[in-house]
């Protein structure tokens, strides 16, 4: 237990002072907690004022937001045709089923719909799958959008914990938006 409470707290100092690298060193103390920290000590006995940082929706969190969407959106819509077959169909008649359907368009990726006769095209049962039927499709469309938000955000730097914690929230919520959008609808119809 001691040895856990020591790591954690070397690790709580290493981060306050990766935080504050352009600023004067603070040393670190238990009862002292950085969060709080509103002035330090200058070299020349001044003190400054840190500014709490304010969450803001800036550009950065409206693309990646829009990507989260995005990948929300393709797995309800994944879910829609995997669970709610029957009123997607109903919904769009025409829907090629072939295509659309998960029941029977996983056989696109084989020659004539056979395991046994092997790939249609080259690398179609693996890396270009997404090109054989819809679920493969939006699957490829939600991974992508993940890893594109991703490395977006690790070009943003280091933050505040706080500010950690509303991202997760806001990413929540664009994600869950762009789920609701392609699944819900699909999913409140109880015929047959």
């Amino acid at each position: 237990m001691k040895l856990t409470t020591l790591l954690f707290s070397c690790v709580i100092a290493y981060s306050a002072n990766a935080q504050l690298s352009t600023r004067p060193t603070v040393p670190f103390t238990a009862s002292s907690p950085v969060i709080q920290m509103t002035s330090l000590d200058t070299e020349k006995g001044k003190k400054v004022k840190l500014q709490p940082m304010k969450w803001k929706v800036t550009r950065n969190h409206l693309l990646t937001g829009g990507l989260v969407f995005l990948a929300g959106a393709s797995k309800g819509f994944n879910e829609t045709l995997q669970f709610h077959w029957k009123e997607f169909r109903r919904q769009f008649p025409h829907a090629n089923a072939q295509w659309y359907n998960p029941g029977i368009s996983w056989k696109n990726k084989y020659k004539n719909g056979d395991m046994n006769a092997g790939a249609k095209f080259p690398l179609s049962t693996s890396v270009l799958i997404m090109f054989t039927d819809q679920y493969h499709l939006n699957n490829f469309i939600n991974k992508a959008a993940w890893g594109s938000a991703l490395i977006i955000k690790i070009g943003e730097g280091k933050k505040p914990f706080k500010q950690y914690l509303l991202d997760f929230l806001y990413y929540t919520l664009c994600h869950q938006a762009g789920f609701g959008l392609t699944y819900y609808p699909f999913s409140k119809y109880k015929g047959k």
